[in-house]
């Protein structure tokens, strides 16, 4: 086994801790670049996932499956959060969500659509294999996205 001083650890950091394998879920690069790219297309539509909504429900907000919000605030958590957003209703009005993008959906004819995909698809990928769920990645990186829609 290899141990590396704390300034030496290669990256993307992969230590293993009492036989568990921990590693960094963001490419801090690809973060930096989605989060420019996504706060020059402000705002953004967006559709919530079930557990999204039932979070909202739990704060007295009900909406329907189907209902679009946009982005209006993009920040980024760090690999314990990620990419978060805050919310605003269709009609401008803003909601008490704020959720990380990969709780989001959004509409595959956006210009940044494969991007944001691509960052919601790697994210919960490492996640999974980080939890020891290779099962439930390999079923992630099967995913294919339809063309067109909020992915209905």
């Amino acid at each position: 086994m290899l141990f590396y001083s704390i300034d030496r650890v290669p990256s993307p950091v992969i230590c293993i801790l009492s036989r568990r394998i921990t590693m960094s879920i963001d490419d801090p690069r690809q973060v930096r670049f989605l989060i420019e790219k996504m706060e020059a297309s402000l705002p953004i539509p967006v559709r919530a996932t079930p557990e999204t909504l039932k979070l909202a429900e739990t704060k007295g907000e009900r909406y329907k499956p189907d209902h679009q919000f946009s982005i209006d605030k993009i920040f980024y958590m760090g690999d314990e959060g990620g990419i978060i957003c805050s919310l605003k209703n269709e009609s401008g009005k803003q909601t008490s969500l704020v959720c990380s993008l990969t709780h989001l959906r959004i509409d595959n004819s956006h210009p940044l659509a494969a991007d944001i995909q691509s960052y919601q698809k790697k994210r919960s990928m490492r996640i999974a294999l980080q939890d020891g769920k290779t099962g439930k990645a390999l079923r992630i990186a099967k995913q294919n996205r339809p063309n067109k829609g909020f992915g209905k």
